[in-house]
């Protein structure tokens, strides 16, 4: 009776209010416009990805939300492709799309398609299901959608949901109505393999009676690891490569707000400081209020890099798909989006071994919170905040090299999350 009263208020009320938000709110975003009008022709995109496919081989069909999301997948489908079978890879964000698209990511062999998810509709649900015929679909981190997971049990399709996260706050198991709703979707879910203890008895909080909640770690680490493992050296300015190099990177506004004033004055202070810059949405609006903000100061953009002056301090990243490569030169690192919706990837540069750190908002970080009990990471509040920490690593780089070496390795002891769960995904495949 609970499942039915949600499929209703979820396809009569929640979906057609979702449709009028985000067209709504097209017209003022442009990540959201150019989101929809990448969807153009995505089920051809689709089918002509399927006709390639083996039937022979089984196909698993992963889902993440974004770039951040398809990290945790890669080790997955890696190793379901070793393992003979094939993949296709939905995603919902823009972003994603970009990180894919980017010639720096290299195609997956045995991936037959990457594209967004068509909007969440039961229609849209059963022609996906029958365009795909997936042996297993997976679900990664967070990002469910309701009528494809119902629909996908009304069809006998196992699902799995991996490296599954719910933060302290979520409304998932923040009150009734969440663990409600989200109990109609966990109980499709054949298994659920969480990242941490907590993440499992906040599923559990919603279903306490699935059979199949169990702790298996963040598939993450071990993409970030190999990956890391096969990155090539960002070639940077020669004043870069002897001098402390503080990487500033997936930022927003109120990230800058924090820390671009001490980055500037510490630009004076320590003549050894090399900025690179590298924002969530490179547009050239946000380049060239970055580049009025450190007026006077030399810097070159990535997209000039070979005509840069002689004495450039910053680096100004205009394009996306680098930031892992960057992070390998720094010392410090500080990740966005810990003053917005919550702190962007900090595995990446931990496991290049700088020293991180990142704003209040960490609680949708598993390793954040991991590393701040160890005090391997440091958040900060405010300006102030940020430039006492910055000017002390500064005056004791030792510090912070240390900083870098424990967290990297604390990061890499994370490892094997991929190997655990990938014969629970291919069980009975054959």
């Amino acid at each position: 009776m609970t499942s039915r009263f949600w499929f209703a208020a979820y396809n009569l009320f929640f979906l057609p209010l979702f449709f009028g938000i985000v067209n709504l709110l097209a017209f003022f975003k442009t990540n959201i416009r150019e989101s929809l009008e990448k969807r153009k022709n995505q089920w051809e995109r689709l089918g002509d990805g399927v006709s390639k496919r083996d039937w022979q081989k089984p196909l698993v069909w992963l889902h993440v939300a974004s770039a951040g999301e398809f990290l945790q997948a890669q080790p997955v489908i890696e190793r379901c492709v070793a393992g003979g079978a094939e993949c296709v890879l939905t995603f919902s964000s823009i972003n994603a799309y970009r990180w894919l698209e980017s010639p720096q990511q290299a195609k997956i062999p045995g991936l037959l398609a990457t594209e967004f998810l068509p909007t969440d509709t039961l229609w849209n649900a059963r022609r996906l299901l029958g365009l795909l015929q997936p042996s297993r679909l997976v679900w990664v981190s967070y990002d469910l959608w309701p009528n494809l997971v119902w629909e996908a049990r009304q069809q006998k399709v196992p699902q799995f949901l991996i490296s599954a996260i719910v933060h302290a706050d979520s409304l998932r198991n923040g009150n009734m109505v969440g663990r409600s709703f989200y109990h109609s979707i966990y109980e499709c879910l054949e298994h659920i393999l969480t990242v941490s203890e907590e993440d499992r008895q906040r599923i559990l909080s919603a279903i306490p009676e699935h059979p199949k909640v169990e702790v298996m770690g963040d598939t993450r680490c071990d993409s970030v690891l190999e990956r890391r493992d096969h990155l090539k050296i960002t070639k940077l300015p020669q004043i870069a490569k002897n001098g402390f190099v503080f990487v500033a990177g997936s930022t927003w506004p109120p990230d800058e707000a924090c820390i671009f004033p001490a980055l500037k004055e510490a630009l004076s202070e320590f003549p050894e400081l090399f900025l690179i810059l590298a924002p969530h949405e490179p547009t050239e609006e946000y380049l060239k209020n970055v580049e009025k903000h450190f007026d006077g100061i030399p810097f070159v953009r990535w997209s000039n890099i070979s005509s840069a002056p002689e004495r450039v301090r910053i680096l100004l990243i205009d394009t996306v798909g680098i930031l892992a490569g960057l992070y390998r030169s720094a010392k410090m690192v500080y990740v966005g989006g810990a003053f917005t919706t919550g702190v962007h990837n900090i595995l990446e540069p931990v496991v290049m071994g700088a020293s991180v750190a990142f704003g209040p908002k960490h609680d949708n970080s598993t390793e954040a919170l991991q590393l701040l009990e160890q005090n391997l990471v440091n958040t900060v509040n405010n300006p102030a905040e940020f430039r006492k920490l910055l000017f002390h690593l500064l005056a004791d780089q030792e510090r912070c090299l240390e900083l870098g070496r424990k967290s990297q390795v604390f990061i890499e002891n994370q490892a094997g999350a991929a190997e655990l769960c990938v014969p629970l995904l291919m069980k009975d495949l054959y």
